[in-house]
């Protein structure tokens, strides 16, 4: 709480206005039958109307209790997302002290491993990001599904135990990883849970896509914004060496962390390709750890940053709220391999100075989050050429009337993504202001062509009023 003290007064930034302020059907907890029977998404201030690309209604569901009995507080949406994130590191030290003491291992690694993935300055954004309650929710229902199930032993309890599981999937989809990883456990430890936890995993699913591709209708598309979801599946390919090696540069050296990346790599080339994997080759190489809690942790690796690496393209090149579930096995597998060389006697004032440290940076890294303004000058300035940050930040200037460089902004943000809506329409909205209501009409009518926005036909009714 005192580490992450400074976001609980941070206001709503980016996703929060859409997810939360302006969701007119989380206002409600009325319409929880709704949650269930669309997407997440704002749809344009329909009353009870929800759409997008995602199913995540638990999370829809999280975030409209908050509001039916706290309104639009975002303190009280801070707080709450803190609190589930301390669970999570709670429930990611029992998980591992009981893979620990059966494995015969240091029983004072989960402790370490727990504390890490409590303070790393990598998992800031799933920490205070509003927009990110799907990471921590589904994170806690995944975790505590794999405590329930390591410590039940009859096949009754441990099949009800899996059905938490799918409030995870309803969370988030990278909940399906969850049931992967806690199968692998059972394979390798405890195959006499196998048979239930499988039973209890596919009547899940079966709900799940009854209620996701049955009843809300939320099939697996993309919106072809990024330029990452634009190309093809062998170019998208190229990238996951340049992915993993972002992943793990921003964990060991956290500095130049920002919430969007937008990058592509375009070519097969030394610097890119070629380098990434010699270095994760040699990385994997000099791991070494007793061979089944190697392949258990390596597996959780795999699929949980395997879910990120574009083999089905995201909105994103990269985001450091998607390494949330991944940082847990590479702190495992880091420790428990130095546990076990000739540095084992450094390890724990390492890990005392190492957590310091840490705590700093995320310290520092919550000031970037106090409010929008703040979050995108600085974030524009490590992740240049995002399309939506551009937007964003332009959104921000528009707001304290620096009209001159919100318009700089939109116009790069258009050259960016000329396919996208919301930055055609605002910088119609710069236009209008300068009193170019020619100009303005047909911004507002492209981004009615790129994708109906809402805002734009409102602004558009304004211009052929006037």
């Amino acid at each position: 709480f005192v580490l992450y003290f400074p976001t609980i007064f941070n206001g709503f930034v980016w996703d929060d206005e859409e997810q939360i302020l302006n969701n007119v059907a989380i206002h409600s907890i009325s319409n929880l039958p709704s949650f269930f029977a669309g997407s997440t998404f704002n749809s344009g201030g329909a009353a009870n109307g929800l759409s997008g690309l995602y199913f995540r209604p638990m999370m829809t569901t999280a975030l409209s209790f908050i509001y039916t009995f706290f309104g639009p507080n975002d303190f009280v949406f801070h707080l709450f997302q803190i609190i589930i994130h301390i669970a999570n590191s709670i429930l990611v030290f029992l998980v591992l002290f009981y893979i620990f003491e059966k494995a015969k291992l240091n029983l004072a690694l989960p402790v370490a491993i727990s504390l890490i993935f409590l303070v790393h300055p990598i998992n800031t954004e799933a920490t205070v990001y509003l927009a990110a309650y799907q990471d921590v929710l589904f994170f806690f229902f995944g975790i505590l599904a794999f405590y329930l199930i390591l410590k039940k032993q009859n096949s009754k309890q441990i099949f009800y135990a899996t059905l938490i599981l799918l409030a995870s999937f309803f969370a988030k989809e990278t909940g399906a990883v969850f049931a992967a990883i806690i199968f692998t456990y059972l394979f390798l430890f405890e195959k006499q849970k196998v048979k239930p936890f499988v039973f209890g995993v596919v009547t899940g699913v079966a709900v799940y896509c009854l209620l996701r591709f049955g009843l809300a209708g939320v099939f697996l598309n993309k919106h072809g914004l990024t330029e990452i979801s634009r190309i093809s599946l062998a170019e998208r390919l190229i990238n996951i060496p340049s992915i993993i090696m972002y992943y793990l540069g921003n964990f060991f050296w956290p500095l130049n962390i920002a919430i969007d990346q937008q990058w592509v790599v375009k070519k097969i080339n030394f610097q890119d390709l070629i380098l990434p994997c010699v270095l994760i080759f040699l990385f994997i190489k000099n791991i070494k750890l007793n061979p089944r809690i190697f392949y258990f942790f390596g597996i959780w690796f795999i699929l949980s940053l395997g879910f990120h690496l574009q083999i089905f393209p995201l909105d994103m090149t990269a985001s450091d709220r998607w390494f949330y579930l991944s940082s847990v096995s590479l702190v495992a597998l880091i420790l428990i391999s130095l546990d076990q060389s000739r540095f084992k006697k450094y390890l724990f004032p390492a890990v005392i100075i190492i957590l310091f440290l840490l705590c700093l940076r995320t310290w520092l890294r919550e000031f970037d989050w106090h409010d929008g303004l703040t979050l995108y000058s600085h974030d524009i300035k490590i992740s240049q050429n995002a399309f939506d940050l551009e937007n964003n930040y332009g959104v921000e200037l528009f707001r304290i009337g620096d009209i001159a460089q919100a318009k700089i902004h939109f116009e790069k943000s258009t050259k960016l993504s000329p396919g996208w809506w919301t930055n055609w329409n605002n910088l119609g909205a710069v236009y209008e202001r300068e009193g170019n209501l020619a100009l303005a009409e047909s911004y507002y009518r492209r981004s009615i062509d790129n994708g109906n926005y809402y805002l734009a036909y409102e602004n558009y009714g304004k211009i052929l009023y006037r």
